[in-house]
């Protein structure tokens, strides 16, 4: 395996063209992204936790996708917004949970799995995930309508917005660390993702019921920190120090609150 050293607009006549065909967007879609890191042997060890939430969950709104007919079709019940997503047991979804101390001095292995973004049912799946610098980023169009993928005000990449017809993919690389780079759409303005560029493949996204797994790492102690889109919640942990050991599993757990005023 290779290793390197850490360093520190034509919408409305697709859309009708389509409108007659509903295709439903099953949430067992989503990729299982709340296992990351690499492969791992006896050598190795692992990183497992949940995130919760300490508040009043607020309800997600349903998302009014009225103005594209494809869009309006994809789903047999709304699409809702994921600003914030709460599962079972009090627990919080689409938290990046990453490894920001304990690399120092390490080889860090290339990533193992494709990262891939894709326009699917009129929102971006997944809404939170991550790469590696220089890690291939394949965005894709599996919708029968237009997109446009826009990089919102990127502070260490260059920006881009370009369109997607139907069927259609391109492959994007970032050169620097960045957390996180945000995604839009200028044709449906509800469409929004966060993608996190980062210097290794030690990381993962909670999923519905807010757990994380991340493999790979050889015996030692890490720092493990998190971040979520919403800027009104606040981790009160910030920062797990834990401690891995060969063949063995640590854990990190994590809750978030209402930032206080």
């Amino acid at each position: 395996m290779l290793k390197h050293a850490m360093k520190g607009f034509v919408a409305v006549g697709l859309a009708a063209v389509f409108a007659a065909a509903p295709v439903a967007v099953a949430e067992d879609d989503a990729p299982g992204i709340n296992v990351g890191g690499v492969s791992g042997d006896d050598t190795t060890g692992s990183i497992t936790g949940i995130v919760k939430f300490d508040g009043k969950q607020a309800p997600r709104r349903p998302i009014d996708m009225s103005t594209d007919a494809f869009c309006n079709n994809a789903h047999d019940e709304p699409a809702r917004q994921e600003t914030f997503v709460f599962g079972e047991n009090d627990t919080l979804q689409n938290v990046f949970v990453y490894i920001t101390g304990g690399l120092e001095g390490k080889d860090i292995p290339d990533p193992e799995r494709q990262a891939v973004l894709d326009q699917h049912g009129c929102v971006y799946t997944p809404h939170v995930s991550g790469v590696v610098t220089g890690q291939t980023l394949t965005i894709k169009n599996s919708d029968q309508t237009l997109h446009n993928v826009k990089l919102v005000n990127p502070q260490k990449n260059p920006a881009f917005n370009q369109s997607t017809l139907a069927g259609a993919s391109m492959d994007k690389t970032f050169s620097n660390v960045e957390m996180p780079l945000s995604f839009a759409c200028d044709v449906h303005a509800w469409m929004n993702a966060y993608v996190y560029v980062v210097a290794h493949p030690f990381f993962a996204v909670t999923q519905d019921k807010g757990t994380f797994e991340i493999h790979g790492l050889p015996p030692g102690k890490y720092q493990v920190s998190v971040s979520h889109e919403f800027s009104r919640f606040e981790p009160v942990e910030g920062t797990v120090e834990v401690t891995v050991a060969a063949g063995q599993k640590a854990e990190a757990n994590f809750t978030y609150q209402v930032k206080k005023k």
